[in-house]
């Protein structure tokens, strides 16, 4: 049966960055896009695996920290497998999410490739009522409890089309819409999970010389809730060293930089400003990358036998 839970501004204030979404909003995809679709698993390096670290609002008490782990590589030559696992928390809200990601490559002519992406994912919401201020104390679903959770199975698609350094991608990372058992409307689920979209396009223009310069568009839609749009641009030094900058809807610009050790060390940092104040004080998002990539083994020329050679 369904509950009402009443409203709480400071948890809505401190988490809006992440039920606005229902899935936190990362900048990790600039270097590992398999973390916005799975789609990409197994197509960018043989073996990669990354952990993101990122604190929004720092130095406001309850905001947003999400820690995010993921790893995929090939099977074969046309699939890709990989897994993520994700833990935020904001204010009063926790959330626990487990991916599984399958990706199969169909080659449609040299440098032409399109894939398919499907992926299962377990998540669990919590809310923490230990603190909670709510109106009706004596509410049933509230008594004698401190906290209330729900786990949710859902699922999820895309597809992906790659043409050299070309990428487009659409595909819904949340394909089902759960319903919270608590509820503020009927469209405002204190713990459930929306219906998620995106669509993706990145191309990198190569020089003739070691630079590179990357272009990044991102949109991010979630039913019930506003959406967002991403664009970036990053110069990259023969794949090595890389600065950009990026803005995102609502006025929030950033910069991101990185660099990789023997190709393999990865190794990145984000930087967020929103111009967002409480009590006259703006807080930053900060966003640490580490990871890991197998080179793609270079392919040998064959070699040609010399037939006007005497033996």
């Amino acid at each position: 049966m369904k509950k009402s839970l009443l409203f709480i501004a400071f948890v809505f204030i401190t988490c809006s960055e992440l039920y606005a979404q229902q899935l936190p909003v990362l900048d990790n995809y600039l270097i590992n896009p398999v973390s916005l679709s799975p789609s990409f698993a197994g197509l960018i390096s043989p073996f990669q695996v990354y952990l993101t670290y990122r604190s929004s609002w720092t130095g406001l008490s309850g905001a947003p920290k999400v820690g995010y782990l993921s790893a995929d590589g090939n099977v074969g030559k046309n699939m890709g497998v990989g897994g993520s696992l994700m833990v935020n928390q904001a204010g009063i809200f926790k959330n626990f999410a487990l991916n599984l990601n399958y990706a199969y490559h169909l080659k449609l002519a040299e440098s032409h490739t399109l894939s398919f992406g499907v992926n299962a994912a377990v998540y669990q919401n919590s809310l923490d009522i230990s603190e909670a201020i709510v109106s009706n104390p004596q509410d049933p679903v509230l008594a004698g409890r401190d906290k209330l959770t729900e786990t949710y199975v859902n699922a999820g698609f895309s597809m992906l089309y790659s043409w050299k350094e070309l990428y487009f991608c659409f595909g819904f990372p949340l394909i089902l819409n759960n319903r919270s058992l608590y509820s503020i409307t009927d469209t405002n689920h204190v713990l459930g999970l929306a219906r998620n979209w995106v669509l993706y396009g990145s191309y990198t223009i190569v020089f003739n010389t070691p630079w590179k310069l990357k272009f990044d568009l991102l949109y991010r839609g979630t039913q019930f809730s506003p959406w967002t749009l991403d664009f970036s641009a990053m110069v990259k030094y023969q794949d090595s060293y890389w600065l950009g900058a990026f803005y995102r809807k609502n006025n929030i610009i950033g910069i991101t930089a990185g660099f990789s050790i023997v190709k393999s060390l990865i190794i990145n940092y984000n930087y967020e400003y929103s111009g967002f104040s409480m009590n006259g004080q703006s807080f930053g998002n900060h966003e640490f990358t580490l990871g890991y990539r197998l080179p793609v083994p270079e392919k040998k020329a064959p070699e040609l036998k010399d037939y006007n050679k005497c033996y």
